[in-house]
């Protein structure tokens, strides 16, 4: 594995994307890779501040509860896949006490940036790479526990992704993913959706000054599989799959044992 394992700077370099932000539109395989990189360099100086006013505080007690089901040991070689500013990594950090590894990816560089430097502050050992979820350089069997938190519903490919986490993952490993919900009561679902296009993307806007990338949001959570869809395609990859609601739905957690 290579892995910068200290906690110095990451260097990192984003290239220009040509992709027009202007208005949300649907973009084909082709067209969401830059679109999404555009997007979070865009807002990775404010993304963890719209996480916490956009869900009220709720995405750490998610995080949280998701480090719970994965049952993290000490000795646990983690790899938490588009790790974005690096909450679940971190996370996973404390609760193996420090003597564990783990590996923080993502493709986009200003996130890692902002991971690295939060990792700098609380003293923790990650290793940081810039990579791609669907093409993840660590061979077959290395991790004992892969999660991701909110990024499936981004992927390029979801099936190829999905089979590079299972494929990095040691027999008996779990893949834990924390996505967003769908709520089963109508009166919650309605009202979920209401404030992804309205709250949501104002604070969004307030924030960072832009409202398209809060719009792409907030359309990707409205759009994304429902969990038993979600579920057949973790099935697909050869895993044994158990669902739980999180928030009365507005939350998702997928445990995926290999």
């Amino acid at each position: 594995m290579r892995a910068n394992r200290g906690t110095g700077h990451l260097s990192i370099s984003v290239s220009t994307m040509r992709t027009d932000p202007g208005v949300w539109r649907p973009v084909g395989s082709d067209e969401k890779r830059p679109y999404i990189q555009r997007l979070f360099t865009d807002i990775a100086p404010r993304y963890d501040w719209f996480n916490r006013l956009a869900s009220c505080g709720f995405d750490a007690r998610w995080r949280a509860a998701a480090l719970r089901w994965a049952q993290l040991e000490p000795t646990h070689t983690v790899l938490d896949v588009c790790t974005g500013t690096g909450d679940l990594a971190l996370l996973a950090v404390r609760r193996q006490g420090g003597q564990g590894h783990v590996v923080g990816i993502d493709m986009n560089g200003a996130m890692l940036h902002w991971a690295c430097h939060k990792a700098e502050r609380q003293a923790a050992r990650i290793g940081w790479i810039q990579a791609d979820a669907e093409a993840l350089p660590f061979p077959t069997g290395s991790f004992d526990r892969v999660l991701i938190g909110f990024s499936t519903r981004n992927l390029t490919n979801l099936m190829a992704g999905i089979r590079e986490m299972v494929r990095v993952l040691r027999p008996g490993g779990q893949l834990v993913i924390l996505e967003t919900g769908r709520p089963a009561n109508p009166l919650v679902r309605w009202g979920h959706q209401l404030f992804l296009m309205t709250g949501a993307r104002i604070i969004g806007l307030f924030l960072t000054g832009r409202l398209w990338p809060f719009t792409y949001l907030a359309r990707s959570v409205q759009t994304f599989l429902s969990p038993d869809a979600f579920r057949e395609h973790l099935q697909r990859a050869q895993t044994t799959v158990q669902y739980v609601p999180l928030s009365h739905g507005l939350a998702s957690l997928y445990i995926a044992t290999k």
